[in-house]
C-alpha cells in the first residue's frame, strides 16, 4: 500500500495534498493506482453514449427512449445522489478516510449490474414466461426487452454515480496542488486509453459479442477498484462543524438545516453560479447529446461501425502526445487560459463538420479537430473544477452543479433533442455550398450543430468565471476560493 507520511520520513518530500506528505515513490504510487482506475471509470463511463445506444436500437428503442434511458435517467439520477452523497461525504470522517469506504461498498454492486446488462433479452424472455409479470411488462410503453435494459442500466448508473462522487473526491483530497495539471493530463491520457480501446475495439463487436464487453468490464472494475481501496490511504481532515439545529434537534430539523446551509454554501456566490453553467453546457453536450453523434457518420455518411471506431481513435493518438505538455501548460498558465483555447477548438470542429462532413475524409478531418480538443477541454475543466470549488467543500459543490446540471439535461436537453430526431426522421435538405458542394443535411447531422452550440454558451459562461475569480484574488494574486 501507499506509505503513510511518517513511513517516508527518512526520504525527501516533494509534494504535499493536506497531512499527507509525499516522496518521489509515494507519489508514483498515488498516481498509478488512480490512472489505473481511471481506466476502468472511463471504461464504464465510455460504453453508455457510445455502445448502449447501438445495443438499444439494435433491439428497436427509437431515438426517444434512448434520449430518456441514456440521457435524462442518468440525470434525473445524478440530481438524486450526487448533492446529498457529495455533502455527506464532506462531512464524513473514518479511519479509512471519507470516500474509501463508499467506493469500497458500491464497487460490487456496479459490477454486479453492469454484468447483467447484456443479458436483457434472456431476462427479459424469462420474466415473459411468468403469467403476472408478462402482464405487467405489457402494460408498460416499452417493449419488455427495452424495460428490462432501462431498469439495469438505473440500477448500474445508480451505484457508477456514487463511486463518480467519491473517486473524483479522493482525486482531489490526495492529489497535490502543485502536481494537479500535469496528473489530469496523465489522467485523461489513460482515460484516452479506455476510449481508445471501446472506439477502436470493441464498437465493431457491440452487435455481436456485448456479453463479453460488459463482463470484461465489469471484472475490471471490481479488480481495479477493490485494489484501489487497498493501497490508496486518505490523509487527516479538519475536524467537521456541528450541525446548526444543534445537538438536540429531531431528525427533520437538522435535515431543514443541513438543507439550508448547502443551498447557502453553494448557491450565493457568482464565481461558483457561472462556473455551474460552463458544466452545464459541457456535460449538457456530453451526456444529453453526445450519445446521437455515432448515428450521423453510421446512418447518413453510410460508414461501417470498425471504420467509425477507428476514426474516433486517431484523435486520442495525437492527445496521448500532447496531455503532458498541455498539463504543464495548465500548472504554468492557470486552467482558465488553456480551457478558452480548447473551447474555441472544439466548437470550431463541430461547426465545421455540420456544414463541411460529407464523406469519410472530410469526416475524419473534423473529427481530429473536435476530438482531440474534447480531451483538452475535459482535462482543462477538470482542473478548473479543482481551483474554483473550494477543497472542504468540493463534493459538496460538485453536488450543488450537478442539480443544476442534471436538471437542465433530464428536463430539456436529452428529451428535446430525442423528440427533435424522431420529428425529423426520414426529412432532409440539401445545400450547396463552396468548396464543400451539395451538403446533405438530415437530422443526425444537427446534433453536431447543436453540440457547437452548447460549446460556445461554455465559452461565454467561462469569461464570466474568469471576471468573478479575479475579484477573489488576494494581495498575492492568488484565487480564494469562498466558504
Amino acid at each position: 500500500m501507499v506509505p503513510s507520511p511518517s513511513a517516508s520520513a527518512a526520504a525527501p518530500i516533494v509534494a504535499r495534498a493536506g497531512t499527507l506528505h509525499y516522496t518521489r515513490g509515494n507519489l508514483f504510487a498515488i498516481f498509478a493506482w488512480l490512472l489505473g482506475a481511471e481506466v476502468v471509470f472511463v471504461l464504464i463511463d465510455i460504453i453508455e453514449p457510445q455502445v448502449l445506444p447501438v445495443l438499444l436500437k439494435l433491439h428497436g428503442a427509437t431515438d426517444t427512449q434512448i434520449a430518456i434511458i441514456i440521457g435524462s435517467v442518468n440525470a434525473v439520477l445524478q440530481l438524486l445522489i450526487m448533492p446529498p452523497l457529495g455533502y455527506w461525504s464532506d462531512r464524513l470522517r473514518t479511519r479509512w478516510g471519507r470516500r474509501i469506504p463508499v467506493l469500497f461498498w458500491v464497487t460490487p454492486f456496479v459490477t454486479l449490474f453492469l454484468a447483467l446488462t447484456p443479458f436483457s433479452p434472456e431476462i427479459a424472455a424469462w420474466l415473459a414466461g411468468i403469467p403476472v409479470l408478462n402482464q405487467w411488462l405489457h402494460l408498460l410503453p416499452l417493449a419488455p426487452v427495452i424495460s428490462v435494459f432501462a431498469v439495469l442500466v438505473i440500477l448500474y448508473r445508480t451505484v457508477q454515480t456514487a463511486t463518480n462522487v467519491c473517486f473524483f473526491g479522493l482525486l482531489r483530497d490526495v492529489v497535490p496542488d502543485t502536481h494537479m495539471g500535469r496528473f489530469l493530463a496523465l489522467f485523461r491520457v489513460f482515460g484516452a486509453a479506455g476510449t481508445a480501446i471501446v472506439s477502436y475495439w470493441l464498437l465493431g463487436l457491440t452487435e455481436t459479442h456485448s456479453k463479453h464487453i460488459f463482463i470484461g468490464i465489469a471484472v475490471l472494475n471490481l479488480g481495479c477498484f477493490s485494489l484501489l481501496c487497498w493501497f490508496v490511504r486518505e490523509g487527516e481532515y479538519p475536524p467537521v462543524e456541528p450541525n446548526a439545529a444543534g445537538a438536540g434537534a429531531g431528525r427533520a430539523a437538522r435535515l431543514w438545516a443541513a438543507t439550508k446551509t448547502f443551498c447557502r454554501e453553494s448557491y450565493r456566490h457568482p464565481v461558483y453560479l457561472w462556473f455551474y453553467f460552463v458544466r452545464v453546457c459541457l456535460y449538457g453536450a456530453l451526456l444529453g447529446l453526445s450519445h446521437f453523434t455515432i448515428f450521423f457518420p453510421q446512418h447518413e455518411l453510410g460508414m461501417d461501425l470498425m471504420k467509425i471506431g477507428a476514426y474516433r481513435t486517431y484523435p486520442l493518438l495525437v492527445w496521448i502526445v500532447i496531455a503532458f505538455p498541455v498539463g504543464w501548460l495548465v500548472d504554468r498558465k492557470g486552467a482558465v487560459a488553456v480551457l478558452k483555447w480548447g473551447l474555441i477548438m472544439i466548437t470550431l470542429g463541430y461547426v465545421l463538420t455540420f456544414f463541411l462532413a460529407t464523406g469519410p475524409l472530410s469526416f475524419l478531418a473534423g473529427n481530429m479537430i473536435f476530438g482531440v480538443a474534447f480531451w483538452v477541454v475535459m482535462m482543462a475543466q477538470l482542473k478548473l473544477t479543482a481551483e474554483v470549488f473550494h477543497p472542504q467543500r468540493y463534493s459538496q459543490l460538485a453536488g450543488a452543479n450537478t442539480i443544476v446540471q442534471s436538471l437542465m439535461i433530464a428536463v430539456v436537453i436529452s428529451p428535446v433533442c430525442g423528440w427533435i430526431l424522431d420529428a425529423l426522421k426520414g426529412w432532409s435538405h440539401t445545400l450547396t455550398l463552396p468548396g464543400a458542394g451539395e451538403v446533405v443535411i438530415g437530422p443526425y447531422r444537427l446534433v453536431y450543430l447543436m453540440m457547437g452550440a452548447c460549446y460556445l454558451l461554455a465559452l461565454f459562461g467561462l469569461n464570466r468565471v474568469g471576471h468573478h475569480m479575479r475579484q477573489h484574488t488576494g494581495p498575492d494574486g492568488k484565487y480564494l476560493a469562498p466558504l
